[in-house]
């Protein structure tokens, strides 16, 4: 049982280096993960399916979508 086992997590920009780093991680201690991707579709499928984790598009330098995928992320939690 990993020290996230039952967390949720969401990580801004997890689709390339060491945001995909922290999505492996997260995914391997047991967490339900969410990450954002803007530009690397590929990278985002291709490590959502590596990890079960999901990918969400979200351009982080916007604020306003930033506030959105956080609105969001409360309604996932409570699903999970």
């Amino acid at each position: 049982m990993g020290a996230f086992t039952g967390k949720t997590v969401l990580i801004l920009g997890g689709s390339r280096g060491i945001g995909a780093a922290i999505v492996r991680r997260f995914v391997t201690d047991g967490a339900n993960v969410r990450f954002t991707y803007a530009r690397s579709k590929d990278a985002a499928k291709r490590l959502a399916q590596e990890t079960g984790a999901t990918a969400v598009f979200t351009d982080s330098a916007d604020r306003d979508a930033v506030i959105d995928v956080v609105r969001k992320a409360a309604h996932w939690i409570s699903w999970w």
